[in-house]
């Protein structure tokens, strides 16, 4: 066992190989650990849409020793977007109009500090994860009608994250190494949600909207996206699954891309996004660029793609990397279908853009699985061939991870690879202070932990901003390398 960590330690580190691609649409060859290739039948169950006066009650899903992931030989791709649609509309079952998230979870700031429930959605956070000057706004119209408006975030977490962050924060604030192995129970569970002034949008009947106080204002506030962040069995890093609202911002345009130029994004109609006057490139979705409006998607379901020349013909292509493209991209459309032929009532206009998760098969039990992850430690995100990401390795919400859907930094989209894609691990990992265990992947702990230490909201952000600098600083000098 400590022969195979070590070999599996030395491929993360170093494998920035160049790799065989195949064409969308061919079948994708390519063997994973999950098992299989694309499954037409990655489907919703109807007991998850059972109505009952009037309401729909979604069972919550198993996730313990005796769900489909105690046994992480045979757990499947499928089996992870399942949990992930299912934990969404167990969240979004409502009482008297109210959504079970907001009724019982608990809302908390960046510093883990619980805020008043009795203000309702309390909205005061801006700033994306990538960096304090990203911020996502709504396009400023010559008219100046509807105003240009500023995407605020909140956290949720339930009351066993909670209890938990409350139990071992204060022994890490004094010695880190004293939660070595130490992970968040299974059933964990943790929000991030996006919301702006409801009274910017055109139309709002399509999105869920409830009573927030925007910088202590009140206001109804309507909701754009979440993250949904959970522990199940076998996988202390967490399940990192992504819902947003379907009528955001267009799509880059692929068809019009080649191997060597990008396509300029436009479009005929108005999102709340992106004027439809407006021509944008990858400038508008550059992290440090400064607030930037018009922005657009990269990665349909956060699976990444690109351009290749095959013969003489442009195609298009999967981008090789620890997951099988196609069946991931095919398990999460099929769900989505799915859902949306049975679902009903306002989150039916919201869909399911991908999850992350480690493969964790070998390591038996949290101590092992805590070890693998400190070990990997900022290279927790790699997707390469070879390592152990799994789901969508380019996972992002359009409105939480805007600006870093092609990487840090990029000068074009159709020069991107596998070694400059950004998901979830990029920022979540155990890299922090060197410390040593998976409750610091949840930036809410180390938050949590900072405050402990003295340290202000606007000090936790700078220093979760510079451990993802130093981080991505740490890839590009091992990149430059080989």
């Amino acid at each position: 066992m400590k022969t195979k960590k070590m070999v599996l330690l030395f491929i993360v580190l170093i494998s920035l190989c160049a790799c065989k691609k195949e064409s969308k649409g061919e079948k994708d060859n390519y063997t994973t650990i999950n098992k299989g290739t694309a499954d037409s039948e990655c489907l919703a169950p109807a007991s998850w849409f059972t109505i009952v006066n009037n309401t729909r009650q979604t069972p919550p899903p198993n996730e313990g020793p005796t769900s489909v992931f105690a046994n992480n030989a045979t757990v499947t791709n499928c089996d992870f977007h399942q949990w992930s649609w299912q934990k969404f509309l167990w969240l979004t079952n409502e009482t008297n109009g109210v959504p079970f998230f907001i009724n019982n979870m608990i809302q908390v700031n960046a510093a883990g500090q619980k805020l008043d429930p009795n203000n309702g959605i309390v909205l005061t956070d801006t700033a994306q994860a990538s960096s304090k000057s990203d911020i996502l706004k709504t396009p400023v119209y010559p008219s100046g009608v509807p105003k240009s408006t500023t995407v605020y975030y909140s956290i949720f977490m339930d009351k066993l994250m909670y209890g938990t962050m409350l139990k071992y924060g204060p022994i890490a604030k004094n010695d880190p190494t004293q939660v070595k192995g130490i992970a968040f129970p299974v059933g964990s569970l943790e929000l991030k949600t996006s919301w702006i002034d409801a009274s910017v949008l055109k139309d709002t009947s399509n999105y869920f909207v409830t009573q927030g106080t925007i910088n202590g204002v009140k206001t109804k506030v309507a909701l754009l996206g979440m993250h949904v962040v959970g522990i199940v069995e076998n996988h202390p890093e967490f399940v990192w699954a992504t819902f947003e609202h379907e009528n955001l911002a267009p799509a880059y345009d692929w068809s019009k891309a080649t191997p060597t130029t990008d396509a300029p994004v436009t479009s005929t109609v108005d999102y709340p996004f992106f004027n439809k006057n407006s021509t944008a490139t990858v400038t508008n979705i550059t992290s440090g660029n400064g607030i930037y409006t018009d922005v657009f998607s990269v990665y349909k379901y956060g699976v990444p793609v690109e351009k290749a020349m095959k013969g003489s013909h442009n195609v298009q292509l999967y981008m090789k990397t620890s997951q099988n493209g196609s069946q991931n991209f095919n398990n999460i459309r099929t769900i989505n279908a799915s859902v949306k032929k049975q679902l009903t009532g306002v989150w039916n206009n919201y869909f399911y853009n991908g999850s992350l998760w480690i493969n964790t098969e070998g390591y038996n039990g949290t101590p092992a699985q805590a070890a693998l992850l400190d070990s990997l430690s900022f290279n927790l995100s790699n997707s390469e061939p070879g390592d152990l990401t799994r789901g969508s390795t380019a996972a992002y919400n359009i409105t939480m991870e805007t600006y870093v859907q092609v990487g840090f930094g990029p000068k074009s989209i159709h020069a991107n690879s596998v070694s400059d894609l950004v998901n979830c691990f990029s920022c979540h990992n155990t890299s922090h202070k060197k410390n040593i265990s998976p409750l610091f992947i949840s930036h809410v702990f180390t938050g949590y932990v900072g405050s402990l230490q003295g340290l202000n909201r606007t000090q936790i952000k700078d220093e979760h901003v510079n451990e993802i600098v130093k981080q991505f600083n740490l890839r590009l000098k091992l990149k430059t390398k080989k």
